[in-house]
């Protein structure tokens, strides 16, 4: 009876073996790696304006950087797709700004928006042209959390 039962079990982890083989081998499990493309990108857009920028066109510029939240519309839904935006005049205390006075930062649900937003939407091409004049140095930076 006891060979019975040892043969038994072996088939069973056998089976579980084989399943979890198969599992791997058609991607039922993703790894986070895979998962990346569906995750959210977070885009952010440092500036340091001309110093003889004016104070109005600068607080303009913040508002029109922010506004492009509710701007900016999705290709097909016509609905604003900006997950997030948040921004404002650097006050760090560490002094390694390298001239840049503000920061923003804009959070997209997937990298095709994020793509979109930056090659093709309208209201932030609008945008990056009212820039003109004002803007001394821009970078921009963008990262999925956790994705090394």
């Amino acid at each position: 009876m006891s060979s019975t039962r040892q043969r038994f079990g072996a088939f069973v982890v056998l089976v579980l073996l084989c399943s979890l083989i198969w599992h791997l081998k058609t991607g039922l499990y993703a790894t986070p790696a895979q998962l990346l493309p569906d995750m959210s990108v977070t885009h952010i857009v440092l500036f340091q304006f001309k110093p003889s920028a004016d104070t109005e066109a600068v607080s303009a510029a913040c508002s029109r950087m922010l506004a492009l939240k509710d701007n900016c519309l999705h290709p097909l839904s016509q609905q604003p797709y900006i997950k997030a935006s948040s921004g404002g005049i650097d006050h760090s205390i560490e002094g390694i700004q390298n001239g840049i006075t503000h920061a923003f930062v804009v959070e997209f649900a997937n990298k095709e928006d994020r793509d979109y937003y930056v090659q093709k939407d309208p209201a932030h091409q609008d945008f990056i042209k009212s820039l003109d004049g004002i803007i001394e140095k821009a970078q921009v930076i963008d990262f999925t959390d956790r994705a090394f």
